[in-house]
C-alpha cells in the first residue's frame, strides 16, 4: 500500500512540475515575443539636429540617446458606433480622440501624451476605389477617414502622428469605437473620477468636481461632448486623458488581482477595436 502512495504521489508531483513548466515556457515565450513586437522599428527621429548614429543626435549643444526602455502606442477614439462599417474611402469617420501611452518598461511608469485631433499634418490621401492620391496637409483627425477597414484607417491615422513627431517610433495602435467604451466600462464595473467641466451626462447636469461613476452611454457622453468655442477640444482632450487613466489604472488594478482576466477583457474588447498588437 505504501509502495502505491509513494507512485501516486511521484506521479501528482511530475505532472504539477511538467504544468508549471509548460506556464514558465507559455509566459516567456509570450514576454519575449511581444517585447520584440514592441520594440519592432526602433530607430532615430527626423529633426533638423544632428544626427550622430542611429540612436543618438546633438540639439542645442547636447547629445540625446534614444532610450529603448521606452515603448509607444498609439489610442485612437473614433466617432463610429461600429469600428467595422464601411461607407467607402474618404467617409469612415473620424479620430476624435488621439493619446500616445509611453510606457517606461525600465522604470515601470505611463505618460499619456494627448495628439490634438485638429493638428495640421501631412495626410496620405485614397480616391473611392482604394488609389493612392498623393499628400494633402490638414486636420489630423481626417486621416482616418482613408481606409475601407479599421486597420486600414489606423496605419494611416498612425502614419499621420509619427510624421506630427518627427517620425518617432510609435510601435503599435488601438483603435476602439463608441460602442467599446460603453460595452467595456459596464464589463469593468465601471470608471469613477470627478467632473472636470460641467456636462449633461445621461439628461443630467453635472457640476464641476463631482464624483462620477461612468458606465454605458455616461461613459460616452463624457469623452464626447464638446463645445462650439475655440478651447472646447482641448477641454474635451482633459477630460479624455483624465478617463483615459482612470480606465487604465481600474483595469490594471482587476488585473493585478485577476490575472485571468486580462484574456477575459481583451476577448470582449475584440468586436469594437482594431490593433496590430498581438494577445502577446
Amino acid at each position: 500500500m505504501r509502495k502505491k502512495t509513494k507512485r501516486t504521489l511521484i506521479i501528482v508531483i511530475s505532472v504539477i512540475l511538467a504544468i508549471l513548466l509548460l506556464l514558465a515556457g507559455t509566459f516567456a515565450f509570450m514576454y519575449y515575443r511581444g517585447k520584440s513586437q514592441f520594440h519592432k522599428n526602433d530607430g532615430n527621429i527626423k529633426t533638423d539636429t544632428v544626427v550622430l548614429n542611429d540612436d543618438d543626435i546633438e540639439y542645442g549643444g547636447k547629445i540625446y540617446s534614444l532610450n529603448k526602455n521606452i515603448v509607444s502606442i498609439l489610442f485612437i477614439g473614433v466617432d463610429k458606433q461600429n469600428i467595422n462599417s464601411n461607407f467607402g474611402y474618404g467617409m469612415n469617420g473620424q479620430a476624435d480622440s488621439l493619446f500616445v501611452m509611453a510606457i517606461d518598461t525600465l522604470n515601470k511608469t505611463v505618460k499619456l501624451i494627448p495628439i490634438s485631433r485638429e493638428t495640421m499634418v501631412d495626410v496620405d490621401l485614397y480616391d473611392n476605389g482604394g488609389q493612392y492620391a498623393g499628400i494633402k496637409k490638414e486636420q489630423l483627425c481626417l486621416a482616418y477617414a482613408y481606409g475601407n477597414t479599421a486597420e486600414q484607417s489606423s496605419k494611416n491615422v498612425l502614419k499621420s502622428v509619427r510624421r506630427a513627431l518627427f517620425d518617432i517610433n510609435i510601435s503599435s495602435y488601438v483603435t476602439i469605437d463608441l460602442m467599446g467604451v460603453s460595452r467595456m466600462t459596464v464589463k469593468m464595473g465601471g470608471v469613477t473620477l470627478d467632473c472636470l467641466e460641467e456636462l449633461k451626462i445621461n439628461g443630467k447636469i453635472r457640476p464641476v468636481g463631482e464624483t462620477l461613476m461612468l458606465k454605458g452611454q455616461s461613459a460616452v457622453d463624457y469623452i464626447q461632448m464638446r463645445g462650439d468655442d475655440e478651447q472646447a477640444n482641448n477641454r474635451r482632450m482633459a477630460r479624455q486623458q483624465q478617463f483615459l487613466s482612470a480606465f487604465a489604472s481600474e483595469v490594471g488594478n482587476q488585473i493585478m488581482d485577476d490575472f485571468s482576466k486580462l484574456t477575459t477583457y481583451y476577448n470582449a474588447m475584440k468586436p469594437y477595436m482594431s490593433t496590430d498588437l498581438s494577445f502577446s
